[in-house]
Parts: structure tokens; C-alpha cells; sequence
């Protein structure tokens, strides 16, 4: 190998692609593609050119490279709800993922003003926003319009599954399936009259998983009575007051199957502060499996979301879209049943 030519030693002076190229032993045309992630770069010259590039001290100027590329190197994120505590987690997930493939991301938080997302439409248009992120079935309007009219936009949804005939593509999980799961394992725990303790009633998840119910205990040959399906919500409060709902009733369900985590804290809360004891008397099983459900008393039986890998695929999908190198089919990604004392009978 030929001897390495060392860097001047100026100290004023800023590492440049040629320092590495020499470093490197390759053109600099090669280095310059291997540090934009561009092929065809083998992987160990790949990671002689990031070593070389450590010792040169060199650092990509993202700005300049935008500029030349004639993207913002930025992804908008639409988040419905930052209070809810499925989404600080997957937002982690969703920064690194997009720094490692080179973008930032800008949050923006709908549900403030759901009218500002016209706003970033405008710049997603402007080309101050190379792709949009979403994490809701919501989408702003105006996308949907250019959508419909045939324009291609980078739209990616994660998190939520995606609406039909909308032209989004999506990372998602089996929600019909993930549903069936909970209330099938419920089922062979035994108990019979399975409700359902629903999230809002045109909210494209809660239509989903009330499927799953409803079709796992058909093949258990046990009711989806009315009785047993509980309108509610997604939030702890809503599930405080399904419990005093089912209090109500002249016969209680021995198991509920919540549509989430959040609603199966609160409905657990108020069912124990009615005297009910948890799984002996009503057995409960939610959905997302929040931080806070394994130390839940009991703990709870839920179904894990495969977060990070939503957010790498997300982010992976979207760069190929805005990269015009794109796979538009939907990935369904395998979650993940975690069995707990909530369910367990004894």
C-alpha cells in the first residue's frame, strides 16, 4: 500500500474531502459518494473512507450538500398528540434513525392547530420539507387533494394503520390480527363473556381492533353481544368512567379487552376502587404496551409494538421515496403478545 501523504499542519486550517481521499488511498469522487451513502461503494472501502475521515478530523457539511442535491435534508413529523405516551419513545426512534440516513426532523404537533398543517404543506410543496412523516390515520387535506391529483408527494405513515385508496404508503402492524391475539389468549384462559372496551368509533385503529375482537370470539363460538362492547376512548379518564358503566350493568364481563394501555389503566384504577379484584373477579388485557404496564398492580397484559423498527423502516421508506428509489407496498411488521397477571387466571 502506498505510503499515507500527511495533512498540513496548520492548525487553522478545516479537513477537507481530498485529506481524506489521500488518507484513504481513492478519489476524492469516491469519497464524496461513500460519505453521502451513494453505490456502488464496497463496505470496506466504505469504512476505510469513515475511518479516514475520523483521523482527518473531516466533517460533511450538510448544508452545502442540501444545496447541491436541492433538498432540505428535513423529514416533518405529524404528531396528533405529544402527551400521549406512545410517542416520545417512537420520536427517539424516529431522530436517530433519520440522523444515521443523514436528515433531521422537524416535529409538529396537530392537534394544537390542526389547521397549521396547511402550513407545512406549503413548504413541503416549497421544497423546505423533503418528506412528511405521519403517525396518525390523520392527514392534512391538502395533501390528500395533491395526492389525488397525482402528484407525487414522500408520505409515509407509521404507528396508525393506513386508510385504503389513499395512495400513503405505510409501516404498520396486523391490527385486526394483534386484536385477535389478546382475546383469543383470553379465551383459552377461559373466560366467556369477553367485552370490549372500544376507542373512538371512527378512529381507522379502533374500527381494527374491535375487529379483531369480534372475529376471534366468533371462532371461539362465544357472544359480541352488545352488552359487551363498551363505547370509550383512548385516554385513562375515559377508562375510569367505562368502569362505572360496567358497574352499572345486571351482569359484568369477566374479562375486557381495552383498546389501549392508557384506557386499561383507568378502567383497572376504578374497577379496584369499586372493590373488584384484578384478573379474580374481571380479567383485563389492553394494547401498545406502555412503559408503565409492566409495573402496573397487576401487571397487564398487552400487545408490544415493534417501535424502533416502525421508526427505521419509516424513515428508510421515506428516504427511498424522496430519494426517487422507492418501494411503495406496505410493510407489516410482527408485533408481539406479552402475557401478564392481568389475564392469568390462577
Amino acid at each position: 500500500m502506498a505510503k499515507r501523504k500527511p495533512i498540513p499542519t496548520n492548525e487553522s486550517r478545516i479537513p477537507t474531502m481530498a485529506d481524506v481521499a489521500r488518507i484513504a488511498g481513492v478519489s476524492t469522487s469516491t469519497v464524496s459518494r461513500a460519505l453521502a451513502g451513494l453505490p456502488p461503494i464496497p463496505e470496506e472501502t466504505r469504512q476505510r473512507i469513515a475511518q479516514a475521515a475520523k483521523e482527518a478530523g473531516y466533517a460533511v457539511n450538510r448544508h452545502a450538500r442540501s444545496l447541491r442535491l436541492k433538498r432540505s435534508k428535513v423529514i416533518l413529523v405529524l404528531i396528533p398528540n405529544l402527551a400521549n405516551p406512545n410517542f416520545p419513545d417512537l420520536l427517539i426512534h424516529i431522530d436517530r434513525a433519520a440522523y444515521d440516513c443523514g436528515y433531521d426532523i422537524m416535529i409538529a404537533h396537530t392537534a394544537i392547530d390542526p389547521g397549521r398543517s396547511d402550513r407545512y404543506v406549503d413548504e413541503l410543496l416549497a421544497g423546505s420539507i423533503d418528506g412528511v412523516l405521519l403517525t396518525a390515520s390523520y392527514c392534512p387535506p391538502r395533501l390528500l387533494e395533491c395526492i389525488a391529483a397525482g402528484r407525487h408527494l414522500p408520505i409515509v405513515r407509521t404507528l396508525s394503520p393506513t386508510p385504503d385508496l389513499t395512495g400513503i404508503t405505510a409501516v404498520q402492524i396486523d391490527e385486526v390480527k394483534a386484536a385477535y391475539d389478546v382475546v383469543d389468549h383470553l379465551a383459552k384462559q377461559g373466560y366467556k363473556r369477553i367485552a370490549h372496551l372500544g376507542g373512538p368509533p371512527k378512529e381507522i385503529m379502533a374500527i381494527a381492533r374491535r375487529k379483531g375482537w369480534e372475529k376471534a370470539l366468533a371462532d371461539h363460538g362465544l357472544s359480541a353481544s352488545p352488552d359487551l362492547y363498551i363505547q370509550s376512548g383512548f385516554t385513562m379518564i375515559e377508562g375510569q368512567r367505562a368502569a362505572d358503566e360496567i358497574r352499572s350493568r345486571s351482569e359484568l364481563p369477566d374479562a375486557i379487552f381495552c383498546s389501549n394501555d392508557e384506557s386499561a389503566y383507568g378502567l383497572i384504577a376504578a374497577l379496584k376502587g369499586h372493590g373488584l379484584r384484578i384478573p379474580q373477579d374481571i380479567a383485563v388485557a389492553g394494547f401498545d404496551d406502555l412503559s408503565f404496564s409492566a409495573v402496573m398492580d397487576p401487571p397487564l397484559t398487552t400487545v408490544r409494538l415493534p417501535r424502533r423498527d416502525m421508526a427505521e423502516r419509516s424513515i428508510q421508506k421515506l428516504k427511498a421515496l424522496i430519494e426517487d428509489d422507492a418501494d411503495n407496498d406496505n410493510t407489516i411488521l410482527a408485533h408481539e403478545l406479552i402475557i401478564r397477571a392481568s389475564s392469568l387466571r390462577s
